[in-house]
């Protein structure tokens, strides 16, 4: 998807965090199929990750991982799950926030605010069945966003379950970051079912 899609919204010199833009390498916008059935929402862009190579989920272990999971649904036409700019069907990647906090550290709920425009924007042009959210930030602003409440349960709790969301499904994963093989493994299974692959 190109920034010019969003009609003008996307940029490469926000500043609205001043934390983020002195620490950020890139800002990391959405990338993937424009007409995807699955969107992937995390957190933040990785320090050794995506703020290196600008794609979200490339580049450090937590990419990789997603990387694979999207080779086993049938949703990346890679077979190196280290690819920087792999190439996706069906699925859209994307963050709560766009730029990688200090020290990796959690997003403040003023850059999560700062920020929703974009993710609202990239939503709306996607228009996906199913929005996995990958970690407790992109939970919350799922469960606000989508369903209009806070999450009932910490992640942990609500891996693997899937949500009505009005015109959208709504999956909830543990981060990749942090998730166990088990745990991946769930996700994997879990994703399959609701895309019915």
């Amino acid at each position: 998807m190109k920034r010019s899609d969003h009609g003008g919204l996307f940029t490469d010199d926000c500043s609205l965090c001043p934390a983020l833009a002195d620490n950020r390498r890139c800002i990391v916008h959405g990338y993937g199929d424009p007409s995807a059935r699955l969107m992937l929402v995390g957190e933040a862009p990785g320090y050794l990750g995506a703020d290196r190579t600008g794609v979200p989920f490339t580049g450090d272990r937590s990419g990789r991982r997603v990387q694979a999971l999207l080779m086993a649904l049938g949703l990346s036409e890679e077979s190196d799950m280290a690819a920087a700019r792999p190439r996706l069907r069906a699925v859209y990647l994307t963050n709560v926030v766009r730029c990688n906090p200090p020290g990796n550290r959690n997003p403040t709920p003023a850059e999560v605010a700062n920020c929703a425009p974009y993710l609202a924007a990239e939503l709306a042009a996607i228009q996906p069945q199913v929005v996995a959210a990958l970690g407790s930030f992109a939970a919350r602003w799922a469960f606000q966003t989508l369903r209009g409440e806070e999450p009932p349960a910490g992640i942990r709790s609500l891996h693997g379950q899937v949500w009505p969301a009005g015109a959208v499904t709504l999956v909830t994963l543990v981060h990749p970051a942090r998730a166990s093989n088990a745990q991946m493994a769930a996700a994997a299974a879990t994703l399959k079912a609701v895309l019915g692959n």
